[in-house]
């Protein structure tokens, strides 16, 4: 087997396969990934309070409309709704159809409750995703978004770009 070399455009030291020989011996840096779900209810109208009791669950966060958005901050804006937040309760590990699922799972036989409140308050489920390279994605089955769209939620995606810090450190 010969042990030939090649040059790249731009100069680089290629093996016999064309693959610059500085890129071979680097190992592939892990990426790290990460997404979380959340269903999130808001209302000029509704309160959180009215929210939980209607639904019969609780939520993990909740805000009153009129409420400082950063408490320790006096001259922060106020919130224009209320809004009621509960998490799938799955580790950001996990796949965002996963975190769907969960919270589908959590609304079983609350469909009638969720088309009541959407006469006066907007119901999402939060999708959040990052990753250290700004790649990645999902699948979200059919049957998934067909359930999700007969509970009458919108779907919200919040992508997370790699910050500064992560180029900086080649993540």
């Amino acid at each position: 087997m010969s042990s030939k070399k090649s040059v790249a455009v731009d100069g680089t030291a290629c093996d016999r396969d064309g693959v610059p020989e500085n890129l071979m011996l680097r190992q592939p840096m892990p990426d790290t990934k990460w997404s979380a779900g959340s269903l999130r209810i808001t209302s000029r109208t509704v309160g959180a309070s009215e929210i939980s009791a209607r639904l019969g669950i609780a939520p993990d966060d909740q805000f009153e409309r009129e409420s400082l958005t950063s408490p320790r901050n006096p001259s922060s804006v106020r919130r224009e709704a209320d809004v009621w937040i509960r998490r799938s309760g799955l580790g950001s590990d996990r796949w965002p159809e996963e975190h769907v699922a969960a919270l589908v799972k959590l609304l079983d036989g609350r469909r009638e409750e969720l088309i009541r409140l959407s006469d006066s308050c907007d119901l999402e489920v939060v999708l959040g995703f990052g990753s250290e390279n700004g790649q990645g994605g999902c699948l979200l089955p059919a049957h998934l978004l067909a359930e999700v769209g007969a509970l009458g939620l919108d779907v919200v995606l919040d992508l997370y770009p790699p910050t500064p810090e992560d180029a900086a450190t080649g993540g």
